[in-house]
Protein backbone atom coordinates (compact mmCIF):
# COMPACT_ATOMS: atom_id res chain seq x y z
CA UNK A 1 0.00 0.00 0.00
CA UNK A 2 1.50 3.34 -0.59
CA UNK A 3 1.72 6.36 2.09
CA UNK A 4 2.38 9.61 1.59
CA UNK A 5 4.20 10.44 4.77
CA UNK A 6 8.15 8.84 4.87
CA UNK A 7 7.04 8.54 8.77
CA UNK A 8 5.35 4.83 8.52
CA UNK A 9 7.85 1.91 9.42
CA UNK A 10 4.79 0.09 6.83
CA UNK A 11 7.51 -1.85 5.40
CA UNK A 12 9.24 -3.20 8.51
CA UNK A 13 8.07 -6.57 9.72
CA UNK A 14 4.89 -6.66 12.02
CA UNK A 15 6.65 -7.46 15.72
CA UNK A 16 9.02 -4.76 14.78
CA UNK A 17 6.52 -2.18 14.27
CA UNK A 18 4.77 -3.53 17.62
CA UNK A 19 8.14 -3.20 19.78
CA UNK A 20 9.08 0.10 18.19
CA UNK A 21 5.90 2.01 17.88
CA UNK A 22 2.82 3.00 19.42
CA UNK A 23 0.22 0.60 18.83
CA UNK A 24 -3.41 0.94 18.38
CA UNK A 25 -5.63 -2.51 18.35
CA UNK A 26 -8.91 -2.67 16.84
CA UNK A 27 -12.08 -4.75 15.97
CA UNK A 28 -15.40 -5.06 17.00
CA UNK A 29 -17.70 -7.84 18.28
CA UNK A 30 -15.67 -11.04 19.75
CA UNK A 31 -12.87 -9.58 17.67
CA UNK A 32 -12.62 -6.23 19.15
CA UNK A 33 -12.81 -7.97 23.02
CA UNK A 34 -9.88 -10.33 21.53
CA UNK A 35 -8.04 -6.58 20.35
CA UNK A 36 -8.64 -5.05 23.63
CA UNK A 37 -6.89 -8.08 25.58
CA UNK A 38 -4.27 -8.54 22.98
CA UNK A 39 -4.21 -4.42 23.78
CA UNK A 40 -3.72 -5.04 27.46
CA UNK A 41 -0.94 -7.79 27.15
CA UNK A 42 0.81 -5.94 24.66
CA UNK A 43 0.66 -3.49 27.40
CA UNK A 44 1.67 -5.68 30.36
CA UNK A 45 4.69 -7.05 28.16
CA UNK A 46 6.13 -3.17 28.16
CA UNK A 47 4.73 -1.89 24.95
CA UNK A 48 3.34 0.89 24.07
CA UNK A 49 -0.44 0.01 23.33
CA UNK A 50 -3.80 0.68 23.79
CA UNK A 51 -7.18 -0.28 22.75
CA UNK A 52 -10.10 1.81 20.37
CA UNK A 53 -13.45 0.01 19.29
CA UNK A 54 -13.54 0.64 15.57
CA UNK A 55 -16.76 2.62 15.21
CA UNK A 56 -14.86 5.09 18.07
CA UNK A 57 -12.11 5.77 15.12
CA UNK A 58 -14.75 6.28 12.86
CA UNK A 59 -16.28 9.07 15.16
CA UNK A 60 -13.09 11.18 16.16
CA UNK A 61 -10.88 8.85 17.54
CA UNK A 62 -8.74 7.87 14.04
CA UNK A 63 -7.55 11.88 14.32
CA UNK A 64 -5.48 10.28 17.15
CA UNK A 65 -3.30 7.64 14.75
CA UNK A 66 -0.15 9.36 13.75
CA UNK A 67 1.22 8.29 10.84
CA UNK A 68 4.47 6.98 12.50
CA UNK A 69 1.84 4.32 14.71
CA UNK A 70 0.84 1.10 13.70
CA UNK A 71 -2.79 0.08 14.05
CA UNK A 72 -3.26 -3.59 14.38
CA UNK A 73 -7.13 -4.53 13.12
CA UNK A 74 -8.55 -8.07 14.20
CA UNK A 75 -11.41 -9.23 12.17
CA UNK A 76 -11.91 -12.70 11.65
CA UNK A 77 -13.81 -12.28 8.09
CA UNK A 78 -11.54 -9.56 7.49
CA UNK A 79 -14.98 -7.76 6.28
CA UNK A 80 -16.14 -6.03 9.15
CA UNK A 81 -17.10 -2.81 7.33
CA UNK A 82 -15.62 -0.43 10.28
CA UNK A 83 -12.30 -2.13 10.29
CA UNK A 84 -12.08 -1.88 6.84
CA UNK A 85 -12.99 1.66 6.54
CA UNK A 86 -10.38 2.51 9.75
CA UNK A 87 -8.12 0.61 7.56
CA UNK A 88 -8.57 2.31 3.96
CA UNK A 89 -8.72 5.81 5.93
CA UNK A 90 -5.27 5.47 8.16
CA UNK A 91 -2.12 6.83 7.79
CA UNK A 92 -0.63 4.91 9.78
CA UNK A 93 1.06 1.15 8.71
CA UNK A 94 -1.98 -1.59 9.18
CA UNK A 95 -1.73 -4.76 10.42
CA UNK A 96 -4.91 -6.98 10.12
CA UNK A 97 -4.75 -10.33 12.39
CA UNK A 98 -7.84 -12.47 10.06
CA UNK A 99 -9.29 -16.10 9.59
CA UNK A 100 -7.53 -18.14 6.63
CA UNK A 101 -8.67 -16.19 3.48
CA UNK A 102 -10.98 -18.04 1.09
CA UNK A 103 -11.13 -14.61 -1.28
CA UNK A 104 -9.88 -11.26 -1.83
CA UNK A 105 -10.20 -9.10 1.18
CA UNK A 106 -12.30 -5.57 0.55
CA UNK A 107 -9.14 -3.39 1.86
CA UNK A 108 -5.13 -3.94 1.86
CA UNK A 109 -3.46 -3.67 5.13
CA UNK A 110 0.04 -3.47 4.97
CA UNK A 111 0.31 -7.03 6.38
CA UNK A 112 -1.84 -9.67 6.82
CA UNK A 113 -1.42 -12.22 9.64
CA UNK A 114 -3.70 -15.27 9.09
CA UNK A 115 -5.24 -17.79 11.62
CA UNK A 116 -5.21 -21.22 10.77
CA UNK A 117 -8.36 -23.26 9.65
CA UNK A 118 -10.65 -23.37 12.77
CA UNK A 119 -14.42 -24.51 13.27
CA UNK A 120 -16.60 -23.02 15.89
CA UNK A 121 -17.99 -26.33 16.71
CA UNK A 122 -18.08 -25.96 20.77
CA UNK A 123 -20.40 -23.64 21.07
CA UNK A 124 -22.18 -25.05 17.86
CA UNK A 125 -21.08 -22.15 15.60
CA UNK A 126 -20.82 -19.52 18.10
CA UNK A 127 -17.32 -17.81 18.10
CA UNK A 128 -15.03 -19.91 20.77
CA UNK A 129 -12.60 -21.71 18.58
CA UNK A 130 -11.61 -19.00 16.36
CA UNK A 131 -11.31 -16.00 18.78
CA UNK A 132 -8.74 -18.75 20.82
CA UNK A 133 -6.54 -19.09 17.44
CA UNK A 134 -6.90 -15.07 17.03
CA UNK A 135 -5.37 -14.50 20.41
CA UNK A 136 -2.87 -17.24 19.40
CA UNK A 137 -2.08 -15.36 16.50
CA UNK A 138 -1.60 -11.97 18.38
CA UNK A 139 0.05 -13.37 21.40
CA UNK A 140 2.73 -14.94 18.78
CA UNK A 141 3.09 -11.09 17.28
CA UNK A 142 3.49 -9.73 21.13
CA UNK A 143 6.34 -12.93 22.00
CA UNK A 144 8.11 -12.12 19.29
CA UNK A 145 7.72 -8.08 19.56
CA UNK A 146 9.51 -8.89 22.74
CA UNK A 147 12.17 -10.74 24.60
CA UNK A 148 11.79 -13.29 27.95
CA UNK A 149 13.78 -10.96 29.83
CA UNK A 150 11.54 -7.99 29.40
CA UNK A 151 9.09 -9.59 29.91
CA UNK A 152 9.69 -11.08 33.21
CA UNK A 153 11.19 -7.54 34.05
CA UNK A 154 8.02 -5.67 33.45
CA UNK A 155 6.01 -8.67 34.79
CA UNK A 156 8.05 -7.77 38.23
CA UNK A 157 7.30 -3.48 38.07
CA UNK A 158 4.05 -3.94 36.61
CA UNK A 159 2.59 -6.64 38.97
CA UNK A 160 3.36 -5.80 42.63
CA UNK A 161 -0.09 -7.41 43.64
CA UNK A 162 -1.86 -10.19 43.14
CA UNK A 163 -0.96 -14.31 42.95
CA UNK A 164 1.46 -13.33 39.70
CA UNK A 165 3.47 -10.82 42.18
CA UNK A 166 3.84 -12.81 44.70
CA UNK A 167 5.06 -15.70 42.81
CA UNK A 168 7.50 -13.18 41.21
CA UNK A 169 8.30 -11.98 44.53
CA UNK A 170 9.19 -15.22 46.31
CA UNK A 171 10.99 -16.44 43.07
CA UNK A 172 13.57 -13.09 43.56
CA UNK A 173 13.08 -14.14 47.41
CA UNK A 174 14.70 -17.74 46.44
CA UNK A 175 17.66 -16.12 43.96
CA UNK A 176 18.77 -13.56 46.67
CA UNK A 177 19.39 -16.68 49.10
CA UNK A 178 20.74 -18.55 46.47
Amino acid sequence: MTRDNDMTHSDEKPELMVRECISVWTGVGKSGYAARLLAATAATCGLSARYVHAEDLLHGELGSLRAEDVLIAVSWSGRSQSVVEVIARTDAATVLITGPRSGLLPCFPDHLLECEPIADTLLTGVPAESVIETLRVGYSLIARATTAAERLLCLRVGHPHGALGDAIRQADTVKQGA
